[in-house]
């Protein structure tokens, strides 16, 4: 029975392996068409144009390889729980955790517009009168407001604090070294941003800032964290 268990343990951490590898995938991948060609545009005119001059470009460019990473980290989070639940003081952490994940995944899903852009550019390109282009680029500008408004930013707060959590649990637990616990801590901090309330101008110059610094800790950690699942599957403890 305990052999069994810890057989199918061993398939799930190496699910949680695969999990981060693919999540630092398409992070990078994001990340390098980002620096060369910017963040996506504010009007649905220039999503259009960028969906139409490179498709491939402008949906890694609009974070539509999101639906994949978030995909993702549905199994990874499931893989911490059972990584880190030794230590039974950190049991309610873990589950909040996977709770906040899971909801996190759920709103993101519910408020992605991206694919739905794609669609309109699709529209907006075979449209034959003016009207119909206004109209389809109205239905844009409201995707945009969804993209850029509350469920978004929602659920990237909610994998934020699911991965502080899980940073806090590594401390406690010393299962992983301090300084990937660390690096969580600081990368998951950093991806919180700043509230959108403050003055608009300062959040426009600091917050992508931040962010960004934030995303590049993760992607070692992300990296940090698929090494240990892959020697824990085959039972290597260090």
């Amino acid at each position: 029975m305990e052999y069994n268990e810890k057989r199918n343990w061993n398939g799930l951490f190496k699910m949680g392996a695969l999990s981060a590898i693919i999540i630092v995938l398409v992070y990078l991948a994001e990340l390098v068409v980002i620096v060369f060609y910017g963040l996506p545009p504010s009007t649905a005119a220039g999503w259009f144009a960028l969906l139409q001059r490179n498709r491939l470009t402008g949906l890694i460019q609009t974070f539509a390889l999101d639906v994949i990473a978030v995909t993702f980290h549905a199994p990874l989070y499931v893989a911490f729980f059972f990584l880190l639940k030794r230590n039974a003081k950190s049991y309610s952490t873990l589950i909040l955790a996977v709770v906040f994940a899971w909801i996190g995944i759920a709103v993101y899903f519910a408020s992605s517009t991206t694919f739905s852009m794609l669609y309109l550019s699709d529209q907006f390109a075979s449209a034959t009168t003016e009207v119909q282009r206004s109209q389809i680029l109205t239905s844009g500008q409201t995707l945009i407001a969804v993209f850029n408004g509350t469920g978004p930013f929602i659920a990237y707060f909610l994998y934020a604090v699911s991965g502080i959590l899980v940073s806090i649990v590594m401390l406690q637990t010393h299962i992983f070294s301090k300084v990937v616990a660390i690096a969580g801590l600081v990368g998951n901090v950093l991806e919180l941003g700043l509230p959108p309330s403050i003055d608009p101008a300062f959040f426009l110059k600091i917050d992508p800032f931040l962010i960004g610094i934030g995303g590049v800790v993760l992607l070692f950690w992300y990296l940090a964290i698929a090494v240990k699942f892959y020697r824990e599957s085959y039972g290597k403890e260090s």
